[in-house]
């Protein structure tokens, strides 16, 4: 009986100090099978080496851990994460993400708890909203991604002119370069005569270049002499132009209207031949009055030359007379005949 009893201590003590074991390997893991907890859950495409143990973060203070991960049971390769969390006190609205993310610069990872904006609340047994925050290897890739496609631009620019400098250098092409190089050195050498002949004009001309700089310097000295007169000459310039700018043009513009106006009325009167001098115009009457009395005087005329007797009486004791005038008489009296003509026209 008294052995029986030792054995039983001694299993007794194995069964004991097991479960002590077990107690405190998941203690220092972090669970704590004496204090209650709430189990929620969040599916994931892939967790990035996340394991069970790993903490959960809520605005960087541990909440909790990650107790399992398996596989969905729809055989899909999606991953649970079952996650506890020890605060009874923290409320979750529906809407939170449970974001994988690394803990530190070795890789760890660990996840944080986003409240989102839900007026709802998680219950534990929930699924959370998954997310992954990019590692530090993905955040590099990245960056460096840029810098990989300019470097293989980069390259690929050498190696376009690496391949144009050896079709320069091939045995056909390196022909024309003597004749090029050629070229450009009698360039080289006109260039060179050129600025010789340029400096040798101006050495020749550096005398007429003093005079005239020397002539500028005398007109600059002028002007700066005659600064004032040059003022006043400017003053009266813009008091002339404001003498013309107050002459009152529009008015002189309407009197010139006006005279053309009174001058068109008048030539209106002349052609419809109202008044003296339109009636002058416009009326035959005068010039065939003129050519009437013209053959009148020339009819008067011919009959004088001809029958002056008829006109002139000359009798000698009283005796009639049958005697023709002489040429002196002939003249006087075609003179008196125009002074009677003339004396007429004036009358008129």
């Amino acid at each position: 009986m008294a052995k029986l009893s030792q054995e039983f201590r001694v299993g007794t003590l194995v069964v004991v100090g097991i479960a002590l074991l077990i107690l405190g390997v998941n203690f220092l893991k972090g669970f704590n099978p004496f204090r209650s907890s709430q189990v929620y859950y969040a599916e994931y495409a892939k967790i990035d080496g996340l394991a069970v143990s790993n903490p959960v973060l809520v605005n960087g203070f541990k909440v909790g851990q990650v107790t399992a991960v398996k596989f969905a049971p729809t055989g899909s390769g999606q991953l649970i994460v079952a996650f506890e969390l020890e605060q009874e006190n923290l409320l979750l609205p529906k809407d939170t993400k449970a974001r994988i993310f690394s803990s530190d610069l070795f890789g760890t990872k660990a996840i944080e708890l986003l409240a989102g904006e839900s007026d709802e609340l998680a219950v534990p047994g929930d699924t959370l909203i998954p997310d992954i925050e990019m590692g530090i290897a993905d955040a590099v890739r990245v960056e460096l991604m840029p810098l990989k496609n300019k470097t293989d631009q980069l390259i690929d620019g050498v190696d376009d002119i690496l391949e144009n400098l050896k079709a320069v250098f091939e045995a056909d092409a390196t022909l024309g370069l003597p004749t090029a190089f050629e070229s450009i050195q009698r360039t080289v050498e006109s260039l060179e005569q050129t600025s010789l002949k340029l400096d040798g004009m101006v050495a020749e001309n550096r005398a007429t270049l003093n005079s005239i700089l020397n002539n500028v310097d005398a007109v600059t000295t002028t002007l700066k002499d005659h600064n004032d007169e040059l003022a006043n000459v400017m003053e009266n310039f813009s008091e002339i132009s404001d003498s013309l700018a107050a002459v009152n043009f529009a008015q002189t513009l309407a009197n010139v209207d006006q005279v053309l106006a009174d001058f068109a009325s008048i030539s209106g009167k002349i052609e419809r031949g109202e008044g003296s001098l339109g009636m002058l115009i416009q009326s035959d009457s005068l010039h065939a009055g003129l050519v009437q009395t013209n053959q009148e005087l020339q009819y008067l005329l011919n009959d004088l030359y001809l029958n002056p007797w008829r006109y002139v009486k000359v009798s000698i004791f009283s005796k009639k007379n049958d005697k023709k005038l002489s040429e002196k008489e002939m003249k006087r009296l075609r003179e008196m005949i125009d002074e009677q003509i003339e004396a007429r026209d004036a009358d008129e």
